[in-house]
């Protein structure tokens, strides 16, 4: 049974209801922070049509050798621009407070060359956070996982190595918290280091609020699955057409998300080279 936000109102939603009005009926709101020194690319935040299921195909042919898990669920094209009334709900124009629903985007300092990427990829991890702090407060503990590589061309990157599989949109779950206590979950900045633009995707509610939302609709008799990405597959399937949010993120630039209480992942699509990336897990805010 759903035991939690007992004050949450059982007002039923239809599925084919506008994502604002589902924003609108949730506590909080996920908005993204672009700083003043990062370019206006008109393509820097752009939205899906809506979610779909990994397709056969997808399910079958290996890429990189991994597959899709089944269940898994992407952004279904074309992507467009958001409306102006979009862009309004979507943008922050001041610095974040509440880290726990909201998307920063932050250039590195200084110049992106080759040597600055060659030094991320064999700095000490304290050598490599110290430029960093002139950016962003770290706060503590700080966790640093360090380089990752993908490979170009892919919808979504992220593979669970214990099944070896894709898992399109989901939610990390390093902190082990419950729904009531995501907001306390640590975020992480992710650094794209390779050559080409990549995108950071994410769903625009909490995973507490898609919970609620859920339990709106299914009634008391909905039970939170043991899995946080079921809860966004489970609210992808009931409103397929919530779009998918799209970050543009050039070589040198980093998103900071709170990847514990939001539905992602990150693409390589239309990348020429490997994506790469650098990512520090704590509790990190832009400056």
């Amino acid at each position: 049974m759903w035991p939690l936000f007992p004050w949450r109102r059982a007002t039923r939603i239809g599925a084919g209801t506008d994502w604002r009005a589902l924003q609108a009926r949730v506590a909080s709101r996920v908005q993204i922070h672009i700083a003043p020194d990062c370019p206006r690319f008109p393509e820097r935040i752009e939205l899906s049509s809506g979610t779909r299921l990994a397709n056969a195909h997808e399910m079958t042919i290996l890429v990189g050798g991994f597959a899709y898990e089944q269940g898994s669920r992407l952004p279904r094209e074309p992507w467009r621009r958001p409306t102006e009334e979009e862009t309004a709900s979507l943008i922050a124009t001041e610095l974040p407070r509440d880290m726990s629903t909201a998307v920063s985007i932050i250039k590195l300092p200084g110049e992106f060359s080759d040597s600055a990427r060659d030094a991320i990829r064999t700095a000490e991890n304290e050598d490599f956070l110290a430029p960093l702090r002139a950016t962003c407060d770290f706060g503590e503990p700080v966790h640093c996982i360090g380089t990752g590589e993908n490979l170009p061309g892919l919808k979504t990157v992220t593979v669970n190595h214990e099944r070896g599989e894709y898992i399109g949109m989901h939610v990390d779950t390093w902190d082990e918290y419950d729904v009531q206590s995501l907001h306390f979950a640590t975020n992480r900045i992710c650094i794209n280091i390779g050559w080409n633009a990549r995108y950071f995707l994410f769903l625009p509610y909490s995973v507490a609020d898609v919970a609620c939302l859920l339990a709106e609709e299914l009634g008391l008799g909905w039970e939170i699955p043991a899995r946080h990405t079921e809860i966004g597959r489970q609210f992808m399937a009931r409103f397929p057409d919530v779009p998918v949010v799209r970050c543009l993120l050039a070589p040198g630039e980093a998103y900071i998300a709170p990847t514990e209480n939001l539905f992602h992942d990150g693409s390589s699509l239309g990348q020429s080279h490997k994506d790469e990336v650098f990512t520090v897990r704590g509790r990190i805010r832009p400056i």
